[in-house]
């Protein structure tokens, strides 16, 4: 998937198209592949999402230095919190554990903040301390197997491969819409080699066949029919 800053004027045309032909959208989630506040536009764009009455949500990595630019404007923010050692937090990239942590502080005076966190053994069970005691809503996620997203992490964790019939929630439910860079919408998050997604038609196929398509083998959501993954 490219990566890059979409333009203001192609979110605005992406927005505006969603609102004619699917109504006004509840949530609109301003993120990608990095951290969503290094976006010129970040906070102009979380205005027009107010402006068509819908709600801005994101889940930034809490480095902003400025988290009253979130006052007033954003009802809930997503911050990605994985552990509390800060030694461990370095050796995944993030370095400033303690200002991540002020700025959380900051924002729950003011909206509701979610904490997003990765599952792992060791240290989920602290930080779902930690929010239970400040009450912070928090959000556990299993690590992604899909070799997309497998690469950067190989010498973690194994292939699993796929058992059983295909099903994906996202495309049961069909409520979600997912847009990347060059406005080709896809139906969930985790697809990032787009050149092997087929495209929606062949996605509900796929649904009814139970066979895997090439861009969801692995996918830890894949195989639950029942509910859309949340």
């Amino acid at each position: 998937m490219r990566q890059g800053d979409m333009s203001y004027g192609r979110f605005r045309e992406i927005l505006q198209r969603q609102v004619v032909e699917n109504g006004i959208p509840k949530v609109v989630s301003l993120q990608g592949e990095g951290e969503p506040t290094l976006h010129p536009d970040f906070f102009r764009m979380a205005q027009l999402v107010r402006e068509v009455g819908s709600k801005p949500y994101t889940i930034t990595n809490g480095t902003h230095k400025h988290p009253e630019h979130f006052f007033g404007l954003f009802a809930n923010v997503g911050v990605s919190i994985d552990t509390l050692d800060a030694a461990v937090a370095r050796q995944v990239g993030r370095y400033n554990l303690k200002r991540v942590i002020a700025f959380v502080e900051s924002l729950a005076s003011h909206l509701t903040v979610v904490i997003h966190s990765v599952a792992h053994k060791d240290h989920t069970p602290s930080v779902a301390a930690w929010c239970l005691e400040r009450g912070y809503v928090h959000v556990v996620q299993p690590l992604q197997l899909k070799a997309d997203y497998r690469r950067r992490y190989a010498d973690r964790v194994s292939a699993p491969g796929s058992t059983g019939r295909f099903s994906c929630g996202y495309i049961a439910g069909d409520r979600l819409r997912y847009f990347t860079l060059d406005a080709q919408e896809l139906p969930c998050p985790f697809i990032k080699d787009v050149g092997l997604y087929p495209g929606l038609s062949a996605m509900r196929n796929h649904q009814k066949t139970g066979a895997w398509p090439a861009c969801c083998i692995e996918c830890h959501h894949a195989g639950r029919e029942s509910s859309l993954p949340g």
